[in-house]
């Protein structure tokens, strides 16, 4: 997982003021204020192509949890941060309603996500450190919340994971690191398996550079590379190979 920049982007324009996204969300809150709770939610706005092509750009063409690239063959999903239908705390709570549903159309709260990561372990669950401090409708200010899963865009990420070879820990025991590492399935089988084999064919570059072997300048040069943001699994080469990115 990678800290996320949106700042350099413009707000799709659907999404923007006045634009479809900001209207829809305008209906959901009358709707609240009405006393109903029957909401309905346009994917055809927050899922919209110019919405998922510019999340692809900034994330790199990767998952904002995993890391791991999304391709032709899994079209991915525009993933809501905080869950707009409902939530849960843990797994032992039934699903709440309302959710987020101020959010659903909010580019801030909207991020690039691949199908397991969100359909199969993050789902609704969206735990808070202080429950008491949950927003509750859009009168609320949910910036007052503390998400235990990490913010791909504002948490510092580093100071709540580290890894360990392929394998992602709470970095010093942090709550945030563990709950993020369960919820979004970050040491799931596969995702170990395909890092491991990532690791496993750098560090036999890196032993041709410690060798000086032939080729050693220009395999230096590709670790820097492989450290950038946009590259495969870029967190787990930098924790790895620190002297070479």
């Amino acid at each position: 997982m990678i800290k996320i920049d949106k700042s350099t982007v413009a707000i799709p324009a659907i999404l923007a003021s006045n634009g479809k996204g900001e209207k829809a969300a305008e209906k959901l809150n009358a709707i609240f204020d009405a006393g109903d709770a029957s909401f309905f939610f346009d994917k055809t706005i927050y899922g919209h192509k110019s919405v998922k092509e510019i999340l692809r750009t900034i994330q790199h063409n990767k998952c904002c949890f995993c890391e791991a690239k999304i391709d032709h063959i899994s079209h991915g999903d525009v993933e809501h941060f905080r869950p707009k239908a409902g939530y849960q705390q843990d797994d032992n709570q039934p699903l709440i309603k309302p959710g987020y549903y101020w959010l659903a159309y909010d580019f801030a709260n909207l991020f690039f996500c691949c199908q397991i990561c969100n359909q199969v372990y993050k789902k609704n669950y969206f735990p808070l450190a202080d429950e008491s401090k949950r927003a509750n409708s859009h009168r609320d200010d949910c910036t007052l919340e503390e998400s235990l899963i990490l913010h791909p865009a504002i948490d510092r990420i580093d100071d709540h994971l580290v890894f360990e070879a392929e394998i992602i820990k709470p970095k010093n025991g942090s709550q945030k690191g563990a709950e993020t590492i369960k919820r979004t399935g970050l040491n799931r089988e596969f995702l170990l398996k395909e890092r491991f084999e990532h690791l496993r064919k750098l560090r036999f570059l890196e032993d041709v550079i410690e060798n000086n072997g032939e080729y050693a300048n220009e395999i230096r040069d590709a670790f820097k590379e492989w450290g950038k943001p946009i590259s495969l699994f870029s967190a787990m080469v930098r924790a790895n190979f620190p002297d070479l990115v």
